[in-house]
């Protein structure tokens, strides 16, 4: 069984000759001090990428982020991601089947691949989007950085936005493992709609800080991503 960074898990995709896994960045406590351990595995296999190149500085110009549109037609959302996100399998969190997911652009660390973020959309028969919304960030947020059986610090579930018609909670993770290819920490938001009986969900996952942070999306491409969730 392959554990997932969206909290679920699934069988294997059957094997491929020269793929290998993703892993999502998790934590690092001290950049030099590399520890053992069990990485929480993404649900996507792809060729090796290129070596990554040196990370983007303040004396480099910025590029304009282009976005693709992706569209959930059978939970009834859509939202916008960077174009260079690929697009992944789907499972099951809280009780939400996640049908569509896409992790962000892949790079290597000690012979790894890895990402720094990931997102999924689902729906569920629920009367509360508030409660759809923190139940789902909280399964992704200990699901997705549990290392060796540790579960993370998790913050407070922060109701950001609510009503009956939409809610968005997002919770802060700290997962407990030391590698100097991990994230110190981690936000996960949800962004829960009402569509008739359904509640449509859309879950953001994203590792913060980090020696790899450069490799993720910067903090106005995550507003971008949750404010242009929508439904169709």
């Amino acid at each position: 069984m392959t554990y997932s960074g969206l909290g679920y898990y699934q069988p294997p995709p059957p094997p491929k000759p020269d793929r290998r896994p993703l892993w999502i960045a998790l934590s690092v406590l001290g950049v030099l001090v590399v520890a053992g351990g069990v990485l929480t595995a993404v649900l996507l296999n792809r060729d090796s990428p290129s070596a990554t190149g040196p990370a983007t500085t303040s004396a480099q110009p910025a590029k304009q982020t282009k976005w693709q549109t992706v569209e959930d037609t059978q939970s009834g959302v859509s939202y916008e991601l960077p174009e260079s996100w690929e697009l992944s399998g789907g499972g099951v969190a809280a009780g939400v089947r996640l049908v569509k997911s896409a992790v962000s652009r892949p790079f290597e660390c000690q012979g790894r691949n890895m990402i720094q973020a990931q997102i999924g959309s689902g729906s569920v028969v629920s009367d509360s989007t508030t409660d759809v919304a923190t139940e789902v960030a909280k399964a992704i947020a200990k699901g997705g950085y549990t290392v060796d059986r540790k579960e993370p610090r998790l913050g407070e579930p922060k109701v950001e936005s609510e009503s009956d018609e939409k809610a968005v909670v997002s919770i802060k993770a700290e997962p407990d493992a030391v590698n100097p290819c991990f994230s110190p920490k981690a936000t996960v938001t949800a962004v829960a709609m009402r569509s008739g009986t359904k509640v449509s969900v859309v879950v953001l996952n994203v590792a913060e800080g980090g020696p790899h942070v450069a490799e993720g999306p910067s903090a106005d491409e995550v507003a971008h991503i949750l404010e242009s969730v929508q439904k169709l």
